[in-house]
């Protein structure tokens, strides 16, 4: 049973119920699932093939000097590891933490009635951007090596810069929202 008194972001979205907290859970599972899938088989193999170094998608930086290190010590089998097992993986990724994290926040700012930080669902949408602005550098670089583009090795450590700087602030609005709404709900 819908709420009339609700407040929704737009007239559109009153009396919608695409993203009941049940379904907000089921986004989150299938996202944390993919993530788990990288973080405990892509990501682990590729350190292993590239000789323990960090693969770039886990950097917050890094120089153009160690991406040519990196696929060096990849060979040609974690190159191709990368490119058709971790990169496909990883451009799927950013559209499910973006949708899901969008919704979930909007679903914490609906609850709490806090109109003037609307714009944190945005910040899952822009580190998703940059997440596959990134990707689809490594993409070139793997495919290209070892004739890599300067422009591409310049542009590609601040993809990923900003890529974590908008991570780590929409993780910051999840939590913090997200307590806040526990301990509203703690309150009633």
């Amino acid at each position: 049973m819908i709420n009339k008194d609700k407040k929704y972001f737009t007239s559109q979205c009153k009396g919608k119920t695409f993203f009941t907290p049940t379904k907000l859970w089921l986004y989150f599972i299938i996202t944390m699932s993919v993530y788990l899938l990288m973080v405990f088989i892509t990501i682990p193999t590729l350190n292993r093939l590239a000789n323990g170094l960090d693969i770039i998608d886990v950097l917050p930086f890094y120089d153009s000097e160690y991406v040519v290190r990196l696929l060096e010590y990849l060979g040609s089998e974690g190159r191709h590891y990368y490119l058709y097992k971790q990169l496909p993986i990883d451009m799927i990724y950013p559209l499910l933490y973006a949708f899901t994290y969008r919704q979930i926040l909007k679903h914490f700012i609906d609850k709490l009635d806090f109109k003037r930080v609307r714009w944190v669902v945005f910040l899952p949408i822009l580190a998703a951007v940059f997440d596959y602005l990134e990707n689809i550098g490594i993409g070139i670089s793997l495919y290209r090596f070892p004739s890599l583009s300067d422009a591409v090795l310049s542009v590609l450590p601040f993809f990923s810069l900003l890529k974590n700087l908008f991570v780590v602030l929409y993780l910051l609005a999840f939590f913090g929202l997200g307590i806040m709404v526990l301990v509203r709900r703690k309150k009633l």
